[in-house]
């Protein structure tokens, strides 16, 4: 069955999509808040999530899920890959991409349209609720004279 008209064929569920907003979030205040901390953690986040997807292909491809030799070299070309990318000033926020990593292994770390879209979506969904409590917080402070 195709759901949504998207060519999906499996049931979206956001399981999961709390976690990834809250490591969102997380992002967004490591990476120093305000627009920049903004578009700095979203663009490293969703580079993470790349790196993952990454990192599975390469230990699918050299033996499968049990295969400690295939982890090993994903992990380590996916690391490398996040420390690298860091030479471009816009993704030079390391962290921000090993936390969208994370999150897509948080969330099942299979190649997927449900979990590559939950992780997505939790990951922007925090990165503007932090925004949010950001903007908010300083007004509320404001007011309280603090």
């Amino acid at each position: 069955m195709i759901y949504g008209g998207l060519g999906i064929e499996e049931p979206l569920n956001f399981k999961g999509i709390g976690t990834a907003g809250f490591l969102g979030w997380a992002t967004f205040y490591a990476a120093g808040g305000k627009k920049a901390g903004f578009v700095s953690g979203l663009a490293t986040n969703l580079t993470g999530i790349g790196w993952g997807i990454i990192i599975v292909l390469i230990w699918t491809l050299i033996g499968g899920y049990s295969n400690y030799l295939g982890a090993l070299v994903g992990v380590g070309i996916g690391a490398a890959g996040m420390c690298l990318q860091a030479h471009t000033r816009a993704l030079a926020f390391i962290p921000g991409a090993f936390i969208g990593c994370s999150t897509f292994f948080a969330l099942g770390a299979t190649i997927t349209p449900t979990v590559i879209l939950t992780t997505v979506l939790g990951l922007i969904i925090g990165l503007s609720l932090g925004w949010i409590s950001e903007a908010w917080g300083g007004k509320i402070a404001t007011q309280l004279g603090a």
